[in-house]
């Protein structure tokens, strides 16, 4: 069958070979992609530990700053208690002692001294009026532990800005108690101090102590500082692990990398973390996943382009001049070859295989014509000969009814004229050769009629087999009245034949049931019919003798016969051309049956032979 325009593959069909070796290029990428996935991964994981362990360390520094800006206020304050502008609680002198030490430690908001009622009589930066800081947590804890304090975090009432108050205090020589020293611990200057350390933009300060009481948030203090959040999940893994790291989301809904460790102060233990945005941690490694996969897209666009190009001209072009050529020799040029010269690799191959496989082709249809050409020389020879035996069937079938009729003739005229001179003896041959003349004379009308059958052209018309059969079963009843004859005749689907010849097929096959039921007293006879996809069945079916099923082969062969002739007449001849007739509406025949049981005999007509539709009653 020769292909189709219309069925060949779009350029860009999925089935294309081009598209297939494109596929090929884009799965020998996938594994460069993964690999590139996979070092992402691996370099995200490398920058959670790193950016955690950082974490650690800023809070490690974080504390020691702590400690160290502690000890060195502790310092400070032991200092000032010896001086004697604050033994003898001097305001003037205490103001100006206290704006020098304020102007070098840019650390602190302010410095107070206070007597124990909590009167303050001296502060840098000054007050513009009197300042009482007897009600503030921290002087009372001073006041009673008599030892330095720190406090928690609030706006001081001297300098207005947020910190953490420290006192210390001041005693006699004699270890009375005299006065308070106070300064606070700028928060603001903490965090920023602690962020220029080298933390990454929008990182966060969280301070607390054992009770889960915000000491210390950068940013914005303001809002977190003395607030108790025990059961906010950063400061509770914290006070219960005490050093470690974790991931976490901030109120703001900002994913971070937390560090976090304990510190202690002189009177009670605090909890220190850094948190690091987990997008600031993974900028660069995002930056680099970004950059690789352009690049790996770039290589990617290039090589299927490569193969787009590449497999148009090294493939799809070989291809399509296999293709080519297939179709024409699909088209009967068999002599259409792809080369010589062959390419090198597996379309060389495959080319050089198409043409061997051309050559087989040719060298197959050569010998098929010189075989086709012997087979109807042979037919031909054999239609002669069939032609000349039929000839000569008809006539020595014609010649020999001459003699016949003349030994009939003579024998009847001896039996008429001299019948009374001849014995018994003499009157049974005479008897015997006019039966046999008679039965010879079945024998050469039946072999006639079977050397016609070849010559008889086939005149089909739309047959009503119903009708025909009930037409042939009423002409049997007539011909034997005293039978008890059951001839049921089931509805039968239309056919499409020569009606003379059907109509002589369902008189042999009728006749014979009828012939082969005689001993019963009852003969029961049904025809049947069914429509099939490729022919249409019909059967005939009695309850007479029977027949051993290793004989039916026989059944159909000219003068063969299974019953002897005393028992059942005949001459041998109707199943064989039954026979004839069905194999010249190119259909079969064959029968069924078991000995004292009856037989069945079928043939069936091709379905194109029987397209034409008749009524009910028609008749052909």
């Amino acid at each position: 069958m020769n292909s189709s325009p219309d069925l060949e593959p779009s350029r860009f069909s999925l089935g294309g070979l081009r598209v297939r070796a494109i596929f090929l290029v884009l799965l020998a990428i996938i594994p460069l992609l993964g690999l590139t996935l996979y070092s992402y991964l691996e370099q995200r994981a490398l920058a959670i530990a790193e950016a955690q362990r950082d974490a650690i360390l800023v809070v490690k520094f974080v504390t020691k700053l702590q400690q160290t800006l502690l000890q060195d206020t502790n310092q400070l304050f032991q200092t000032l208690t010896q001086l004697p502008q604050v033994l003898h609680q001097d305001p003037e002198g205490c103001k100006l002692l206290f704006a020098r030490v304020i102007e070098n430690h840019e650390n602190y908001t302010a410095l107070i001294a206070a007597h124990t009622d909590g009167k303050v009589f001296a502060s840098a930066p000054g007050a513009s009026e009197s300042i009482d800081v007897s009600d503030r947590p921290w002087f009372k804890s001073v006041i009673q532990s008599r030892d330095m304090v720190i406090g928690e975090p609030q706006v001081g009432r001297v300098s207005g800005r947020f910190s953490l108050p420290i006192a210390f205090p001041v005693q006699n020589p004699s270890g009375q108690l005299t006065a308070v020293l106070a300064t606070g611990l700028d928060l603001e200057w903490l965090g920023k101090f602690i962020l220029q350390t080298g933390l990454p933009d929008q990182s966060t300060l969280l301070m607390t102590d054992s009770n889960g009481k915000v000491m210390f948030k950068y940013p914005n203090p303001e809002k977190y500082v003395g607030k108790q959040m025990p059961e906010s999940p950063i400061i509770k893994t914290m006070i219960s692990r005490k050093e470690g790291v974790m991931e976490g989301t901030c109120a703001g809904g900002v994913s971070r990398l937390y560090g976090f460790t304990r510190f202690s102060s002189p009177n009670q233990e605090f909890y220190a973390a850094v948190g690091i945005p987990k997008e600031v941690a993974f900028a660069g490694i995002d930056r680099a996943l970004k950059r690789n996969l352009l690049y790996l897209g770039l290589v990617a666009l290039l090589v299927v382009t490569a193969a787009w190009f590449g497999g148009g001209l090294f493939i799809v072009r070989p291809i399509k001049k296999l293709q080519r050529v297939t179709q024409q020799l699909t088209a009967g040029d068999l002599g259409v070859r792809t080369g010589p010269p062959y390419r090198s690799g597996e379309m060389g191959l495959l080319a050089r295989d198409f043409d061997q496989m051309a050559d087989a082709i040719q060298e197959r249809d050569t010998r098929l014509k010189q075989a086709a050409g012997e087979l109807n020389r042979r037919l031909l020879e054999l239609n002669a000969a069939y032609k000349e035996l039929e000839s000569f069937s008809y006539t020595v079938a014609h010649d020999l009814r001459a003699p016949l009729r003349g030994i009939g003739g003579f024998s009847r005229i001896l039996l008429e004229d001299s019948g009374d001179k001849l014995d018994a003896e003499g009157i049974r041959c005479l008897n015997i050769i006019q039966s046999e003349i008679k039965k010879m004379g079945n024998l050469i009308d039946d072999l006639l009629a079977f050397s016609r059958l070849g010559r008889r052209e086939i005149r089909p018309v739309d047959l009503n087999m119903a009708d025909l059969a009930g037409t042939v079963s009423a002409g049997l009843q007539e011909s034997a009245p005293d039978r008890n004859l059951q001839i049921q005749i089931q509805p039968l689907p239309p056919a499409r034949g020569d009606r003379e010849l059907i109509r002589q097929v369902l008189e042999n096959l009728l006749g014979n049931a009828l012939k082969f039921t005689a001993p019963k007293e009852v003969a029961i006879i049904e025809v049947t019919g069914e429509a099939k996809a490729e022919e249409t069945v019909y059967c005939v079916k009695d309850n007479g003798v029977g027949f051993e099923m290793e004989y039916a082969p026989k059944l159909f062969e000219v003068f063969q016969r299974l019953h002897p002739e005393s028992e059942f007449p005949g001459t041998g001849m109707g199943l064989a051309i039954v026979q004839r007739i069905v194999q010249r509406h190119r259909g079969r025949v064959w029968g069924e049956g078991k000995v004292g049981e009856g037989a069945k005999f079928c043939f069936s007509l091709p379905r194109e032979e029987a397209e034409g539709k008749v009524s009910v009653g028609e008749q052909a």
